[in-house]
Order: C-alpha cells, then structure tokens, then sequence
C-alpha cells in the first residue's frame, strides 16, 4: 500500500508538538508492516536534515489558487527504501524566523495544502494521510478535482482548537468551489474554518487518543465543531499515539548518566542525583523530585500547578519545570525560583538533552491538563519508571490508571492535584510498592508497532469502501 503522509512538521527533521513525533515515526512503523510511504512537508529555514542529501530537485510545480498561479519547488530526500520525504519550498511563505504564528498563517497553509495535492496526483498513492488544520484542505481538493476513483483519505486531528479560522478572502484564494462555503460545508459564522475540510470531506477520521474521540462530540471539548463530530461518529475513531522507543531507552539513552533497566532500577538514582547537581540543588535521596514538562499554557495546567506550589513547597519535596510559553506565567515561576532556590528549578526554555535528563531523574511527572488529546510525556516517564500523576481527560484517562500505572484526579483544581500528589508521596514513603509501580509502568507497551496496525486497519477499511 502507499501511503502520502501530509504534515506540517516532522520529528527529527522539525518539531514544535506532538505532532511532528508522530509524522516521523508512524511512517516506520507502516514500513514494518508493509506499507511504502512519502512524506510531504514545508521546506523551513529551521529544516534541520543532518546528514540526508537535499540535493535531489524534483520538479517546480504550478499551485493553482483564487488569485493565479504560485509555484512550489518540490525536493526529495530519501529517509530509506521504503520512505521519501519531499519537500516544498516556497521562500515567502517558509523562509520564516518561525513555523508558525504569522498573520498569513491560513494563506501560507492553504499554498502547501494545495502543492500537497498537486503533488500527490504525480506520486499516485493508494490513501492520504492528512494531519491537523495546515493540511486540512487536501480533502476537499481530493473530493472536488481528484479524477481518481480508487483514493482514501483519512484526517486526523491531534488538536482540535486550532482550526485555521479566517475570513472569506481566504476561502476564495483556496480555490474551492463557491458552492463549498455553506455551513453543512466549510462556512463557519460567516467565516472560512479550514479545520471543517478535513472533516466534512475526509473519507474517515481519528483522533490520537479512544477518550478524545468522544470527548470531542460534546460542547465542553468540541470547539464548536461537535455538532458536525457527532454526525461523522460512524467514521471517526481514536488510535492512541505510540512513542518513539528507540529515542525514549532507559537502556540506551545518550543523555543519561547511568543506563538502566526494569531489572537496574537501581541506577535510576544516580540519574536523579547528577539531575539534581547540574541543576544546582542539593541531592537527598528521601526528597522525591516531581517534574513537568511542556508548554507554558493553560491547556497543559500550569495554571494550577502554579495555584499548587504554595502548598507543595511546605512538603519535602524537589520541583522542576522545562517548558516555555506564557510571558505572565514565565514572571511567576521566576518569583517562585528566586524565592525557593534549594527546592524549585524552573528552566523556561526548550532543552531536548535536559527533557531526557528530568524523564529519567524525576520520581513524578505532572501532567493536570485542561484538556489532552493524547499526550507523550505520560508513556514517556514510564518508560523511564518515572510515575505519571495526571488529570484524567483524553489520552492520558486512557494511558494512566489510578494506583497501577500512575495517579488521576478529574476535578479542575489545584485542591485536586495537591490530593494526587498526596497519593504519590504515600506511595514513596513505601519503597516496594514504589519499586513494584516503577517496574509495572516500565514494561507498559507504548510503542508504534500496535498504533501503526490500527492506522493500517483504517487505511484498508477506507480502500474497502471504495471498492464496494
């Protein structure tokens, strides 16, 4: 089978979220099983390719559009036998300081969605694969000028609050069909919602996580768009994420300083002893260290964690915080670390080497998000036997079960969180259930190999239809 995987970044290539963890590794993952797969994604300035040849220029492609014709440069670089990555390269809109966050945001997404599919009717895959709102409109062109009869596309959505929202003009340089901006289509309250192409045209569509998927049919986590979710509850599914296992290795991690196993937990300690050095606190092996990682927003719960950290520094305990986001929630962390030096180290940047330093020297890892559609750093701790304590919505209600693999409280509060840590702190005190814990979560299966099949299942099940 061959599958056109679109995406707007790429993990190692680029990445700011999740989502480019999951562009690069799924396509292995489908490699395994049988599938020949291109990759297809904006040529950045921040494009880091190592050792890979970008000399291969493919083709120059007109990108027919509202206002004319544009043109995109089309590489290819050959990731292995079964996996090409190309890029399109279009220097006004991906020469950028930036991936994202620019006022012509919705017109640089709608070119590389539209190159995208001018592409794919040259590469002539069996399914495409298209990923978030950067790459929402490419069913909606499959649907109105594929000539094609056997093409499956599938959307899916890693989250649904960004939805490319913007005014009509956009929707008239996309090139779509007029009769296309109505509300059953891509008109939302008199403005053009990218994300709802996906949706509407897509001839399935999954979420990254089984809880997200029925969360996202109801007003609280739908955006507005649950409506028209729970009319394509036939087609939509949840395949939860897998995580990277040949990066993520206690066993093999370059960035640790000692490796271990479920059969070395011991050594883990040494990892949170040089943890603790490098980041200037004074190591006590009865002081457990709680940590979290992520983006400074309330999406990720921050908020509470910082509403928490009155309470949480009374109690003989180590935080630390990777992350970088919000300039109001950067000003109070940095009070709290001149205030509490020996106990709080807040590190407001984004450091791959330290991530894997806090994964593998933590004792708990926070993860009280508003909302999730999967999560990462969850499967991540424990693969580390770093012990997950999380709010239970989307994937991380379905990743963490109370007192086996991790701790989950429900309730939006601070009051909540304080309690799970409670439960935590219990558990450290006791060091075989801790060690037991640490073991269990340690051998949790989190890897591609399950979520690649399912995503296969749904590649044939779509081709199925087709043929029917």
């Amino acid at each position: 089978m061959k599958i056109l995987l679109v995406a707007s970044e790429v993990n190692p290539f680029v990445k700011v979220g999740g989502l480019a963890d999951v562009a690069g590794a799924l396509p292995k993952a489908l490699v395994g099983l049988g599938c020949k797969v291109s990759v297809v994604m904006p040529m950045y300035r921040q494009l880091n390719l190592g050792d890979y040849n970008v000399s291969e220029f493919i083709n120059v492609l007109d990108v027919p559009l509202g206002y004319g014709n544009e043109t995109a440069s089309i590489k290819r670089v050959s990731l292995s036998n079964d996996i090409d990555l190309y890029l399109v390269d279009n220097g006004a809109y991906f020469q950028r300081e930036n991936l994202y966050n620019f006022p012509d945001d919705p017109r640089r997404f709608i070119f590389f969605s539209r190159a995208s599919f001018e592409l794919a009717k040259i590469l002539d895959p069996d399914i495409i694969h298209c990923n978030d709102w950067h790459t929402a409109l490419v069913p909606g062109y499959v649907r109105h000028y594929w000539d094609r009869k056997l093409l499956g596309t599938l959307f899916s959505i890693h989250n649904l609050a960004y939805q490319g929202l913007c005014e009509r003009d956009m929707f008239v340089y996309s090139a779509l069909p007029e009769s296309a901006y109505n509300p059953e289509e891509v008109e939302f309250y008199g403005k053009f919602n990218i994300m709802k192409s996906g949706i509407v045209y897509s001839d399935m569509i999954n979420t990254v996580s089984p809880t997200y998927a029925e969360e996202i049919k109801t007003p609280e986590f739908g955006c507005g768009l649950d409506g028209l979710l729970r009319s394509k509850a036939d087609v939509l599914v949840g395949i939860l994420n897998g995580i990277d296992e040949e990066e993520f290795n206690p066993q093999t991690d370059i960035y640790l300083s000692a490796k271990f196993s479920v059969d070395s937990l011991e050594n883990k300690e040494e990892n949170k002893k040089f943890l603790l050095n490098e980041l200037g606190i004074i190591y006590n092996k009865d002081v457990p260290v709680i940590s979290f990682i992520g983006r400074l927003w309330e999406q990720k719960g921050i908020d509470i964690v910082i509403q928490a950290i009155p309470e949480l520094i009374k109690k003989e305990v180590y935080l630390i915080i990777l992350g970088t986001g919000s300039e109001y929630y950067h000003r109070i962390l940095s009070q709290f670390r001149e205030q509490f030096p020996d106990k709080i180290s807040i590190n407001l940047k984004f450091d791959n080497r330290l991530a894997h330093l806090i994964y593998g020297g933590s004792d708990f890892l926070l993860m009280p998000s508003r909302f999730e559609p999967c999560g990462l750093g969850q499967m991540i701790a424990m693969k580390y036997g770093t012990i997950p304590i999380v709010r239970g919505v989307g994937g991380l209600k379905d990743t963490v079960k109370e007192n086996e693999t991790g701790f989950v409280f429900f309730d939006y509060s601070y009051n909540a969180l304080l309690e799970s840590i409670d439960r935590a702190l219990n558990l450290y005190s006791d060091k075989d259930r801790l060690k037991a814990m640490q073991r269990r979560i340690m051998l949790e299966d989190h890897s591609w190999t399950n979520s690649a099949k399912r995503y296969l299942e749904i590649y044939n099940r779509i081709l199925s239809s087709k043929k029917g």
